[in-house]
């Protein structure tokens, strides 16, 4: 290979990667506050990290016009390795310990259970490591004699692909995932491509044809392995590998007396030209108790769940300003999210509705018999589709079911057309103004006086 072929075939894609490592590692830093609270973003970083220390490595060898070849093989299986380790931790995670998604949960999960899948195959992982670093093969001969140390690493490769591959399907069976949108289909099937190309392309061209072949093949590995890491960043920026931990509290404003009434689990569509009627019942629901002789859902219910249906936590996603809230309605330590452009605490723009969407369905998940408003719906649609905001809301109807919450939207129907208010609508209970609500009220209250 000439040095112009050298240069164009293996040394500019990972000059050009590294400089993408770059730009992910300004991602990661300009959204550290929420990407670290998640533990798959710790895992993404790790990966991340991975591909960027096998590229400098890689780098330095080129420039250097020099290879180790023992030592390029403990690095090639080493990423392969742990970037399959990787990716079982984080389809782990998203699936099967799906409520300990952040980073505090998860460290309290290691050390309740140790034994888990993550840390097994993470074991048998160092174990081929080990394995690999005493045969310490100096040739491609070499590893040839040593053919079950290639068997070993591949077995393992494949085996966290199956693995990746069963526990979405089986999570989906049980009804532990929600149903996803089509781009967030298409983000997670792109991330998937990506993460598990590049270590089948190490594997396949850094080792098993390295050792296998005199042919040259390190052209076709750097740019395979150059548009494989570009998907998987696209995928990560537009998946937004980072989340809004939301800490459920239940409030302490002093207020005297019983809330006679309490509303079905389901979710609301409050139809009004304010919020206001909506936001008056989400704050009766979250500072009055229910009154004693009120029947409670199931008699062979959890303290904990009897409690929760009694006094509900609130989680309220608006427009307006929170200490405005907070001030007229006089709420203490009920969460609220502010949909604005500025950055900060508690804050999420109103582009971001992949953010939005998996911060309620964590809090639902996370605090059962809850109370979630979403207002500023209007708001949204200034700067998304409105296909992908409907999208985005029928995604939390299951959730609101599942975890028997109530979820109520408010919605201006004079900002929508009327297709767009009777999609709105479906799958919905429609709560027309103050009027509407009274009526809400007065059938709760017969309904707790039947039971």
């Amino acid at each position: 290979m000439s040095d112009i072929e050298h240069w164009v075939g293996v040394v500019a894609p990972r000059l050009i990667g590294l400089a993408l490592i770059a730009y992910s590692l300004f991602l990661v830093y300009r959204a550290r506050a929420q990407f670290f609270m998640v533990i798959r973003g710790l895992v993404v970083a790790s990966f991340i990290a991975a591909v960027a220390l096998l590229w400098i490595y890689e780098t330095s060898m080129s420039l250097a016009a020099t290879d180790d070849w023992s030592h390029h093989v403990i690095v090639s299986i080493s990423f392969v390795v742990v970037a399959s380790w990787l990716s079982v931790w984080v389809v782990t995670v998203t699936t099967r310990h799906r409520t300990y998604l952040d980073a505090s949960a998860f460290r309290r999960l290691i050390f309740a259970r140790p034994v888990n899948p993550i840390t097994v195959w993470g074991m048998i992982g160092i174990l081929i490591l080990v394995a690999a670093m005493a045969v310490r093969p100096e040739s491609g001969e070499d590893l040839r004699r040593e053919a079950w140390l290639l068997a070993v690493v591949l077995a393992y490769m494949v085996a966290s692909i199956v693995f990746d591959l069963i526990m979405p399907i089986t999570a989906k069976r049980r009804g532990e995932l929600r149903k996803l949108t089509p781009e967030e289909r298409l983000s997670l099937g792109l991330l998937a491509v990506a993460w598990v190309g590049m270590p089948v392309a190490e594997y396949l061209f850094d080792i098993y044809l390295r050792a296998t072949t005199d042919v040259n093949f390190d052209a076709a590995h750097s740019w395979t392995f150059l548009v494989m890491f570009a998907i998987l960043l696209k995928s990560v920026t537009s998946r937004r590998f980072s989340a809004l931990i939301i800490d459920a509290e239940v409030e302490m404003t002093e207020r005297g007396g019983f809330r006679p009434y309490d509303i079905p689990r389901g979710v609301y569509l409050f139809e009004d030209e304010t919020s206001k009627s909506a936001t008056k019942l989400f704050v009766e629901l979250v500072t009055l108790p229910l009154r004693p002789d009120v029947a409670i859902p199931e008699k062979d219910s959890a303290t904990s769940d009897t409690l929760a249906f009694l006094i509900p936590k609130g989680l309220m996603i608006t427009r307006v300003f929170p200490e405005r809230i907070r001030e007229e309605y006089h709420l203490q330590v009920t969460p609220i999210i502010w949909l604005t452009e500025s950055t900060g605490d508690r804050r999420i723009p109103p582009t971001s509705i992949a953010l939005m969407t998996d911060a309620l369905i964590r809090f639902l998940e996370g605090n059962p018999n809850s109370i979630v408003l979403i207002d500023g719906v209007e708001y949204l649609l200034t700067f998304n589709d409105f296909n992908r905001v409907l999208r985005s809301l029928d995604s939390l109807n299951e959730t609101a079911w599942i975890t028997k919450s109530r979820l109520i939207i408010t919605v201006n129907p004079e900002a929508f057309d009327s297709k767009q208010v009777a999609m709105l609508e479906r799958d919905r209970i429609v709560i027309k103004g103050e009027e509407g609500l009274e009526e809400l009220k007065d059938s709760s209250k017969k309904l707790a006086q039947q039971e």
